[in-house]
């Protein structure tokens, strides 16, 4: 995108003079206080400090320090040295990949619009300011130097010629282009093969990839602490305030690079106080879908721990109670959230009939019918006629674990709504009844009887 010569130089004196503002922002006030007080040896002082920083700030002045002095002192790069070891006094590298990564592999070509890093003196780090100081639509004025921007290009001066030259300096260090790559004792190497031969290889320079780091550090950032997870997090805990989601982050690490001196490594690294998140590189972890575990002293299987392996549904039960209108879209609603209720329970109870080996409920505390239906595989073995006899009589068993469902969620809400816990009467229960009845059927019509 190009810009006029009169937004391209109004970009550079703003920047000056964001500098001078900066710099002299304590003289300033100072120069205030004494105006007003009339001391004038005072004022006489702080004139003559703020004129040398005017002087330091006008335009010529700066850009030849900044071209001849600054430029020398700081290297900029996507890759730099210094990420590797503080002390690495090798190259940057400015990355502009060719190639495009696989859809399975994140990397520096994932990312668009790198923010460039610098490293180098610390003095010579108001030249990255420039470099990054904001003209429009989020360019910076790095991108249109990188750019070859003719309007950049003669603002630097009121010299045309020197301002070309400055232009010139500014380009090439920040395109980074190397004729003769240096590395340093502190850099680390890999020798890699590139075929059979035993001298043939590639010595492999690896540099800490700056730009990526940077913004999974900013993504991870404003994941994490932005106003409007800020915002979300307080109002969880207010009955009043509207409960909207946020994303929250586990296994996340983190490296400081650059111990009490971060700005020693590079600006990015400054700014970010040296840290540096990890994410995790592990194996993932594999679980059977409603891993639900039978307490050994526990006498139902609806327990405490069952309460947590159906919470997705019980939550959306009592946001369907609390909803006070009587509508079709509520009842269904609520349905649904029984329904999934129990296609939990059942799915844990068959985790539990299929992987336990036969007799385990022998050693549970377990109540009768239970032990029925969770290990039906005791019914053949040695010995067990009389459960075998049991529970291939009458299904009377059935019926006393749809009424332990309904007793359990009755309970739940009125635990949860001690207000109006009364109004979970004996309807609420058969009503409770019917559902595990229903889906019960459903389960027998499709062929997979729940306490076959």
């Amino acid at each position: 995108m190009d810009i006029s010569p009169e937004l391209a130089s109004g970009a550079v004196k703003a920047f000056l003079a964001s500098q001078y503002d900066k710099k002299t922002e304590t003289e300033q006030k100072q120069l205030a206080k004494a105006l007003e007080s009339n001391d004038l040896v005072l004022i006489n002082t702080l004139n003559e400090k703020l004129a040398v920083a005017q002087d330091k700030y006008q335009l010529d002045n700066w850009m030849d320090a900044a071209a001849n002095k600054m430029a020398k002192q700081i290297s900029f790069g996507t890759h730099i040295s210094k990420g590797i070891h503080s002390s690495s006094k090798g190259d940057n590298i400015n990355f502009e990949p060719g190639t495009v990564l696989p859809s399975s592999i994140v990397g520096h070509q994932s990312i668009s619009n790198h923010k460039i890093d610098a490293s180098g003196n610390a003095a010579a780090l108001p030249l990255f300011s420039f470099f990054d100081f904001d003209v429009n639509n989020d360019k910076k004025i790095m991108d249109y130097i990188i750019e070859d921007n003719g309007s950049f290009k003669h603002c630097l001066s009121k010299d045309k010629v020197l301002s070309e030259h400055y232009f010139q300096i500014f380009r090439e260090l920040l395109v980074g282009e190397i004729s003769e790559p240096c590395s340093s004792e502190y850099n680390k190497q890999v020798l890699w093969p590139i075929d059979e031969t035993v001298d043939s290889y590639v010595c492999i320079v690896p540099l800490y990839p700056s730009a990526l780091t940077n913004r999974v550090y900013e993504t991870i950032q404003q994941i994490k602490y932005s106003e409007e997870v800020k915002l979300a997090k307080k109002n969880r805990f207010a009955s009043t305030a509207e409960k909207t989601p946020y994303v929250t982050l586990s296994n996340i690490a983190s490296v400081t690079i650059g111990g009490s001196n971060p700005q020693g490594v590079s600006r990015h690294m400054s700014k970010q106080g040296g840290r540096n998140y990890l994410l995790p590189s592990m194996p993932p972890i594999i679980e059977r879908d409603y891993a639900y575990h039978l307490s050994k002293f526990a006498s139902s299987i609806f327990s405490t721990g069952m309460e947590y392996n159906v919470r997705e549904a019980l939550d959306s039960i009592f946001k369907s109670v609390k909803n006070s209108r009587n509508i079709v879209d509520i009842r269904d609603a609520r349905k649904r959230a029984i329904d999934e209720m129990l296609y939990r329970v059942f799915a844990a109870a068959e985790n539990i009939r299929t992987t336990l080996p036969a007799g385990w409920s022998k050693e549970y505390d377990l109540d009768r019918c239970e032990k029925l239906w969770l290990d039906p595989k005791r019914a053949d073995m040695k010995g067990e006629e009389d459960f075998k006899a049991e529970r291939e009589g009458d299904d009377s068993w059935h019926g006393q674990i749809m009424h332990r469902f309904a007793r359990w969620l009755n309970t739940l809400l009125q635990a949860e709504f001690k207000a109006i816990a009364r109004d979970f009467g004996d309807a609420e229960h058969l009503e409770w009844e019917r559902e595990i009845e229903d889906m019960k059927k459903r389960y027998e019509r499709a062929g997979k009887g729940v306490f076959l």
